[in-house]
């Protein structure tokens, strides 16, 4: 619904002279904004049926100007005025019912008095465009394309801008009208031109897209800058994209990263696109700054938060100073908004399922690498466990869960070269138990991959790691098959 506007903020009377002592000083007391003192010498006039005066007093009351703001008086004086024909009255009136400011809401009253408010000549502006939109609607009036569209053109020819971008709306799409692109343009054009932000918007996209026009991607660029600067989302959006790719603009990255941010600020729904194609070119330090600005005001998008712990966590193999911290703030984000069930709303059960099930082991066993890596061996092994439990499937995990075994084993076996007697045979005993644990990792993992056809080409590996850990423990290779054949059911 739309914003309560002020009907007459910047009314200045000049009316023909009333043979009322008081009229004078009404007038005077109203243009110099002494609205109290206004009101009081109104009244009389408002009570002996003036219009003018029943309709200011009604102003008085909606706007309190030097009275307490009263819509359910504002609306008395307004009705008393509209049917006297006063036709900002009936505009005003039209207006409160439509949106319930004083009296009841009722569609079909506010379309009356819009009707009577637009009728005459050349008709209120307001109303004319206000009836269109009911119209159009069906709202308190049986649906009107044709005749929704008339009433726009009529508040459109008097320069009425809401109007203005209507009637390109329905040009544009042909309801109630011919279709007509090239008109469309030029009522947008004429409405862009008094500001309104949406029409600059379209008229914008309409120029970056031909249509109705061939394309221009500066004067695209010009009209999204206007609704952009206006607050629009959408136009910071395009137009950061122009600037990104220097269409219709000189190239200027900066700038459209903080046009991109406004637009996250907004909520506008193609930030996370923009996200993943500015990862997808190799630029993570945008991609991060835009996606913090959108985690800000959605902080629980688990597929944004995955496709960034994902994918930092793939830069930390090469690059670990520049994505281990942001690979494990996304990344346990993500599992914190899985495991609590932050189901997004396009997915259904079935697809969250899904979903949930292929991406959070994925995320363990990232987490997990860069923790083999950069510490603590611990939070490893414990994500390496959790992943075998989650999808018993993964040889991945499996053979990564055994290693933290082995760097344990090597830890040991360095630590007991300078023990003697029981207490290095405690520790060689505990080194070997590591080496088991690493012998029936290693088998998992072998199996696991062998029963994968997409992961034949790991099997190979894994499996001379195994051999030459059992050969080493036990002296000869005998009984591994043995081994193998234990998880291989």
């Amino acid at each position: 619904m739309m914003t309560l506007r002020t009907l007459a903020a910047a009314l200045t009377l000049c009316l023909a002279p009333v043979a009322h002592a008081g009229w004078e000083d009404a007038v005077n007391a109203y243009n110099r904004g002494d609205y109290g003192v206004a009101a009081k010498e109104f009244r009389p006039f408002a009570e002996q049926g003036q219009a003018t005066a029943q309709y200011i007093l009604g102003w008085i009351y909606q706007n309190g100007e030097g009275v307490p703001q009263d819509y359910a008086e504002s609306a008395r004086w307004y009705e008393k005025a509209a049917q006297k024909d006063n036709a900002e009255a009936q505009y005003a009136l039209g207006y409160y019912y439509m949106t319930g400011s004083g009296v009841a809401q009722d569609n079909a009253r506010a379309a009356t008095w819009f009707r009577k408010a637009a009728s005459g000549t050349p008709g209120k502006a307001g109303a004319q465009y206000l009836l269109g939109y009911l119209l159009a609607r069906g709202e308190g009036v049986p649906p009107n394309e044709p005749e929704a569209a008339l009433w726009y053109r009529k508040a459109a020819d008097q320069g009425y801008a809401d109007a203005q971008y209507a009637l390109a709306l329905a040009l544009s799409s042909g309801t109630g009208v011919e279709k007509d692109e090239s008109a469309a343009n030029e009522w947008l054009r004429r409405a862009a031109e008094q500001k309104h932000i949406e029409a600059a918007y379209l008229l914008g996209w309409n120029a970056e897209r031909g249509v109705g026009v061939l394309p221009d991607y500066a004067e695209a660029a010009r009209w999204y800058r206007q609704a952009a600067e206006g607050g629009n989302p959408d136009a910071q959006y395009q137009l950061a994209t122009l600037l990104r790719d220097g269409r219709g603009a000189a190239k200027d990255e900066v700038q459209a990263l903080a046009l991109f941010q406004k637009a996250a600020a907004a909520g506008q729904p193609s930030i996370p696109s923009t996200v993943d194609e500015y990862l997808r070119a190799g630029r993570p330090e945008p991609a991060f700054a835009l996606a913090d600005t959108w985690l800000e005001r959605y902080p629980d998008d688990v597929q944004l938060l995955t496709v960034l712990g994902v994918s930092a966590a793939n830069g930390a193999r090469t690059e670990p100073g520049r994505f281990v911290a942001p690979a494990r703030d996304y990344g346990n984000r993500a599992i914190v908004a899985i495991e609590r069930g932050t189901k997004p709303a396009g997915l259904d059960d079935a697809q969250w399922n899904e979903y949930r099930t292929r991406w959070l082991p994925q995320l363990h066993l990232r987490l997990g690498t860069i923790a083999q890596k950069a510490g603590p061996l611990e939070e490893a092994r414990s994500r390496f466990l959790k992943v075998t439990e989650l999808d018993p499937s993964d040889p991945y995990a499996w053979y990564f869960l055994g290693q933290t075994h082995f760097t344990e084993y090597e830890r040991i076996s360095a630590a007991s070269k300078g023990l003697e007697g029981a207490a290095k045979s405690e520790a060689v005993g505990r080194a070997f138990g590591e080496l088991d644990r690493v012998i029936e990792y290693y088998a998992r993992a072998v199996s696991a991959a062998e029963a994968q056809q997409n992961l034949k080409d790991l099997r190979d590996p894994v499996m001379r790691d195994l051999q030459g850990v059992y050969e080493f423990r036990n002296g000869s290779l005998s009984g591994l098959d043995e081994v193998l054949a234990r998880y291989r059911k």
